[in-house]
């Protein structure tokens, strides 16, 4: 299975809202579609992200105003870091590691075609490892026995 398979099969629906929603349509909109992360559009195109993490941070920059009240463009999280179906996915994994994100668009054509999730890209990894090492006892055992034939 080659890394664009992987990164494809592994990508999450993408929902998007625009810059000039407040928070809280955003934050019913994320329970709404079950989602971690929207990325946040201006005229078509991507202008960053809101996550869980933009929430938190929201909040305690903002204790005194109501969500309803802030707008996202605001808050919301303007370095767009995304990843391409091409990309190794043990790069992918220490990109979002490095900069600290646990969401990382999808982009191919320049189309955001799905969102990653750190911990369904370390699943993955976790789960590769352990069969590869399964694979290799085997291997090893199968050469033992047939050093004593």
């Amino acid at each position: 299975m080659n890394q664009g398979t992987i990164l494809k099969q592994y990508s999450r629906p993408v929902y998007t809202i625009t810059g000039d929603h407040c928070v809280d349509d955003a934050v019913k909109l994320m329970a709404a579609k079950k989602t971690r992360a929207l990325i946040v559009t201006a005229d078509d195109k991507p202008a960053g992200i809101f996550t869980e993490k933009d929430v938190c941070r929201c909040y305690q920059q903002t204790r005194n105003s109501a969500l309803s009240e802030i707008k996202l463009n605001r808050v919301i999280t303007r370095e767009f870091i995304a990843a391409k179906p091409t990309d190794n996915l043990t790069a992918v994994i220490n990109r979002m590691i490095n900069s600290d994100i646990y969401h990382l668009p999808l982009i191919e054509n320049d189309k955001i075609i799905g969102m990653l999730a750190l911990r369904d890209l370390v699943e993955f990894q976790i789960e590769s490892l352990t069969e590869e090492i399964h694979q290799l006892k085997e291997y090893i055992q199968d050469l033992h026995e047939a050093g004593q034939d």
